[in-house]
């Protein structure tokens, strides 16, 4: 039913240039090897990553990436919980080195953080109520009297704002990617927008809400790790890490621990990213 759901797509070539001068990047990675430690913010979003409420412990694809490259730089994972709302302030404000939320790679964020190279391409879609017939197409949203939920510092926010002027929209604070989709789900939203991926695994726990636009995603962007706008050292030795872990086909292994017949694919062949069952 949901069969183009996941577009999740390899990009294992065309590093993203760097945009920072030689002296604002100088000295960031020494600090790093020289304090043995590499400060990763992340955002409890799983498969990805995924954090233990009695434990604290972290674990996900994305976590077990990040410590195969922490590996070979001879440092210490350490891990800090962030938001989709606050990831950015923590990067700028030397939290955490970077981070390695899922992040939709927009002209904005841009201009504030410097991406890796991507790790996947992603649509994202509507999740609305099982009966509701209303919306054909994004314009029969654009209405006062719709209310959108989606979360706070997503690029799904960005995109509502910037498309749905006119319809009502609530941001959510946190990191659960699910939470507009709750809303619409307890009547309190009539619709809500993020990543397909996350939809199609919320939808199947709620029966009583859909997906729409699934065969035309409203947006299809590259998902990439940030770094401090800048910090190119950085950006370089972790651009190198994933396309290592890619071309040795260790990516699919990791990701196969998490997505029953998930594995990344070549971008040429734009084969589809199997289903998790």
């Amino acid at each position: 039913m949901f069969k183009r759901f996941l577009s999740l797509i390899l990009v294992a070539s065309s590093l993203m240039l760097a945009t920072a001068t030689p002296a604002q990047a100088a000295g960031e990675l020494a600090k790093t090897t020289s304090s043995g430690e590499l400060r990763i913010g992340y955002i409890p979003s799983p498969p990805g990553t995924t954090k233990d409420p009695v434990s604290g412990e972290v674990t996900g694809f994305y976590v077990d990436m990040i410590k195969a490259i922490a590996a070979q730089m001879n440092v210490k994972p350490v891990f800090v919980e962030t938001t989709w709302g606050n990831f950015v302030a923590g990067l700028q404000s030397n939290q955490f080195d970077l981070s390695i939320g899922a992040t939709f790679a927009t002209v904005k964020r841009a201009m504030a953080v410097d991406f890796t190279q991507p790790l996947f391409y992603l649509g994202s879609v509507a999740v609305v109520k099982t009966d509701d017939t209303r919306f054909k197409s994004l314009s029969d949203m654009n209405k006062p009297e719709i209310k959108i939920a989606v979360v706070q510092g997503t690029a799904a926010e960005d995109f509502v704002r910037r498309t749905l002027p006119l319809a009502k929209l609530t941001s959510l604070s946190g990191g659960n990617l699910t939470a507009g989709f709750m809303e619409v789900a307890s009547g309190r939203a009539d619709a809500s927008f993020e990543d397909a991926f996350t939809a199609s695994q919320f939808v199947k726990q709620q029966p009583s809400t859909k997906v729409l636009f699934a065969d035309k995603p409203v947006f299809f962007l590259p998902i990439a790790w940030t770094v401090k706008k800048g910090d190119t050292e950085l950006q370089s030795v972790l651009n190198i890490g994933l396309r290592d872990l890619i071309l040795s086909g260790q990516m699919n292994t990791i990701v196969g621990k998490y997505l029953q017949g998930g594995r990344y694919v070549d971008m040429p062949n734009l084969q589809e990213f199997p289903k998790a069952q």
